[in-house]
């Protein structure tokens, strides 16, 4: 009977604390488990009557955890292998204005949108209707409000196609290097409460259904700032299709300062001159390795040994003697984030440790804030609290990616390989005066390359000045004041920029 009493102590203690775990939490679990396991120590310890009933008790227990574990794993595995039958409609005017807001969000380069719980459940719910091999017909969200400042968090109700189980549950969102990463905080569906380490069982259904991700990698978005509370979700950031001019009033200030300018503005000499590397990469026994966005990438000139990774690849094979090669992995709209999590940094970073380099040098930021800075909010004034909305968060987010950019260099580096980081230039300085955004865009950019130059030093990075050469000269430096503006340099621009390196190498 002892043998017997603790063999089924211990049955029912594992089944019905692991039913008990998944129907009221991984707690409760745990005072089943204590619960049967103290009434089999004092029946041991009693013995006689008490021995039976212990005995009855324990096989009772472990029977009615197999019967109802059992029935509720069959309804979970039935509704979630249920495909047939249509997913609800969506609202159709929540969702119209939601992806009114999405669409205006898709044309420009700094956006910021704010969906409502409605908006944002019918763009969701839309999601459900076209996605295969679903078995959620229904999903509402709502919003609830964080504590102390920090961000709330979704919950939501999902009502399954067969019918016979619902689910509930709570999400929160992090963001990692201009990513939203989803988190499941607690689910539920029909009696299972799944604890902690049974989410997983969940995260393929709710990432399909509240993974933003997708909707916002269609135009290559960068979030940087992500708001959820009173309401409504608010996103903001950067993506890389988009035109970084998107202010009607910016652009017919610009128009009608290059109609009054004909040719006056006389760009300066150049000084380096083209580089001898007219593509991306060249071989070489030590090489010079470029990263970047449209700068390191060429974009403005007609040819790559207009760029300033060309350039200044010649002024440093020419000191140095020997066969010095380039390898430029710049790609046009990179942001810090991107940089990141795109492949960009990790092919590099595979380069650099398993070559020779002599040089690393990395532009990074300008889509970071430019984005912005050509926005309607501060298109009349970076002052006004929806720019500054925008721009706090951009260059917090700026911080934090740079922090893990540059101390990945530095590890694969070494620490006897000179980094050289070029700081951005403001497009809009223009040195006509007449815009008000030009002095103030400044010192935006200037807070922009004040956090490079902290980050820069922290990991011994040589800082390069491109924003004073580049300061009143745009308009002849660049291709701001051609019939469709255009933020990049052209050669005089990019040979300024290859000059402000130039003047720094060790």
């Amino acid at each position: 009977m002892t043998v017997l009493l603790i063999i089924l102590a211990l049955f029912a203690a594992v089944t019905g604390g692991a039913v008990a775990a998944f129907t009221i939490g991984t707690a409760g679990g745990i005072a089943v488990v204590v619960a049967v396991i103290a009434i089999t120590a004092v029946a041991l310890y009693l013995r006689g009557t008490l021995l039976k009933i212990a005995s009855a008790a324990t096989a009772v227990i472990a029977l009615a955890a197999i019967g109802f574990g059992g029935y509720s794993a069959l309804q979970i595995a039935s509704a979630l292998g249920s495909f047939d039958g249509p997913a609800d409609a969506p609202d159709a005017a929540a969702l119209a204005s939601g992806q009114a807001k999405l669409d205006a969000a898709e044309s420009q380069a700094g956006f910021s949108v704010e969906l409502t719980q409605e908006e944002l459940t019918a763009i969701l719910q839309d999601t459900l209707t076209g996605a295969d091999e679903n078995p959620i017909r229904r999903v509402d969200l709502t919003v609830v409000d964080g504590t102390d400042g920090g961000n709330g968090s979704l919950d939501f109700e999902i009502t399954l196609k067969n019918g016979s189980l619902s689910g509930h549950g709570r999400v929160g969102a992090t963001l990692d290097a201009g990513a939203i990463n989803i988190e499941v905080e607690e689910v539920s569906l029909g009696n299972f409460s799944l604890p902690g380490f049974a989410n997983g069982a969940m995260e393929e259904i709710v990432d399909t259904v509240l993974d933003l991700n997708e909707r916002l990698a269609d135009f290559r978005a960068d979030v940087q700032s992500l708001e959820i509370g009173n309401g409504r979700v608010l996103v903001t950031g950067t993506q890389a299709t988009g035109d970084v001019l998107t202010a009607s009033t910016l652009l017919d200030a610009l128009a009608e300062n290059a109609a009054s300018l004909d040719s006056a503005v006389t760009p300066p000499a150049e000084v380096l001159g083209p580089g001898t590397v007219n593509s991306t990469s060249a071989d070489g026994s030590t090489y010079v390795v470029v990263i970047g966005d449209s700068l390191a990438a060429n974009v403005g000139v007609a040819s790559a040994n207009q760029g300033y990774a060309s350039r200044i690849h010649r002024v440093i094979a020419e000191r140095e003697g020997g066969s010095v090669g380039l390898r430029n992995f710049g790609i046009s709209g990179e942001t810090s984030g991107t940089l990141i999590r795109a492949g960009q940094l990790d092919e590099a970073l595979a380069f650099i440790r398993a070559n020779d380099v002599a040089y690393v040098i990395i532009d990074i930021g300008a889509n970071d804030l430019l984005g912005h800075l050509g926005s309607a909010d501060c298109a009349e004034s970076i002052d006004n609290a929806a720019c500054q909305a925008r721009l706090g968060p951009a260059l917090e987010s700026y911080r934090t990616n740079l922090e893990r950019i540059l101390g990945d260099l530095r590890d694969a580096a070494g620490d006897g390989t000179p980094i050289l980081f070029l700081q951005t230039y403001n497009p809009f300085s223009l040195g006509l005066g007449g815009l008000s955004l030009e002095a103030a865009s400044d010192d935006a950019t200037a807070q922009l390359n004040a956090v490079a130059a902290e980050v820069g030093a922290a990991h011994d990075v040589t800082i390069a000045d491109g924003a004073t050469p580049m300061r009143g000269t745009t308009a002849s430096t660049t291709h701001m004041l051609d019939a469709q503006p255009d933020i990049h340099p052209n050669g005089v621009g990019y040979d300024l920029l290859a000059q402000a390196l130039a003047d720094v190498l060790p």
